[in-house]
């Protein structure tokens, strides 16, 4: 597996990080992506700046890079370009997992939870401990399903996605492509927040 050229790199990802990666002070490292190629989508970090950046690239056939945190038709053509084998429930699932976190924007959270003693809670105002306290006497949180489906496999996740829970579906096919829905749980929760 070949590192992306450090100048494409700094192509795709502009001048926050950019000069960190021609420096070679900033992380590059591959990230995997079940079902798919290796070395598809690589992490970029830099952890010596005053606030801790990172994003993820994605390296086409072509050698082309670019974003794909916050931009997931770019996740999509990336997958589309280098081919897809998503052949069991657990390969759905990790397949799932990657796309969130490699596409999510840089300042929201979004994080799978099994459990309510998985939340971190801060101090919030009236309503917010309100929504809390509902949250917490309702039904427990349903864990992951995953089931093969018509062309592929149906997973079901529970997330934080900033202040709210949410229960989210993907219908994913076997060459990578996704169809999503979610369901709020609960919504202005006491949750940290990250900008």
């Amino acid at each position: 597996m070949t590192v992306p050229a450090a100048a494409r790199v700094v192509d795709a990802v502009g001048a926050g990080l950019g000069p960190a990666v021609l420096a070679g002070t900033a992380i590059r490292r591959p990230v995997p992506i079940p079902g798919v190629g290796e070395g598809i989508a690589w992490l970029v970090r830099d952890d010596d700046a005053d606030h801790p950046m990172q994003c993820y690239v994605g390296v086409w056939p072509d050698g082309a890079v670019r974003l794909l945190s916050d931009d997931q038709p770019a996740f999509f053509d990336l997958v589309a370009a280098t081919g897809a084998d998503i052949v069991d429930p657990s390969t759905a699932l990790g397949y799932v997992r990657a796309f969130l976190e490699v596409t999510r924007g840089p300042a929201v959270i979004v994080r799978e939870v099994r459990d309510v003693a998985d939340l971190r809670w801060r101090p919030g105002s009236q309503s917010e401990e309100a929504n809390r306290a509902r949250f917490e006497a309702g039904p427990p949180i349903e864990p992951p399903v995953v089931e093969p489906s018509a062309g592929g496999f149906h997973v079901e996740l529970t997330l934080v996605v900033d202040q709210r829970v949410q229960r989210n579906v993907f219908d994913v096919g076997r060459d990578g492509s996704i169809r999503t829905g979610y369901r709020v749980l609960a919504d202005d929760l006491p949750l940290p927040i990250a900008r």
